[in-house]
């Protein structure tokens, strides 16, 4: 099987967040089994995280991280395009968890201004957002923090700030 990536390489993992690819290994002793990407997330080092390079799948959970550039680039193009707001509970739910899950960046910010948006209109009328909406927005801000972090070389707590002063 072809490897994609290369070991030292830091990737994102589905919703495990950055990861050092820390070895690629056989299973075998004489390097005839199968092959897999040994994963360090960087939020979690105690964690260990195999992807067999023949599992289309998990494969497809694991994506390169975007340059300073990108990063940039994917802030201002988030100002402009939202995900729209699906007003049915369990479908929202669904489609939400679904870009969680996937973790690609530009989706997690759509999913984030939507959520933050509606927040601000329920607060306006003196309403609150449900609880599971609340969690999906704190989980995929972590997720974009985290990431930011990473990629941008800053501190979590100055990701913020960041994204505000390239949308102003």
């Amino acid at each position: 099987m072809e490897q994609v990536y290369r070991k030292g390489e830091y990737v994102r993992y589905a919703n495990n967040g950055v990861c050092l690819i820390e070895d690629i290994r056989s299973d075998s002793p004489k390097g005839k089994g199968k092959e897999f990407y040994v994963l360090k997330p960087v939020g979690a080092p105690g964690s260990t995280i195999f992807v067999p390079l023949d599992n289309e799948t998990l494969l497809g959970k694991m994506g390169r991280l975007p340059t300073r550039e990108e990063v940039d680039q994917l802030i201002l193009t988030a100002k402009d395009g939202t995900l729209a707001w699906v007003d049915n509970r369990k479908d929202r739910t669904a489609l939400f968890q679904t870009l969680v899950k996937t973790s690609d960046l530009q989706g997690l910010m759509g999913l984030a201004r939507c959520i933050f948006q509606k927040k601000q209109e329920l607060l306006s009328k003196g309403k609150k957002l449900s609880a599971s909406d609340e969690g999906i927005l704190r989980r995929a801000e972590g997720l974009i923090v985290n990431e930011l972090a990473f990629v941008l070389c800053l501190p979590l707590d100055q990701v913020r700030g960041y994204i505000q002063a390239k949308l102003n």
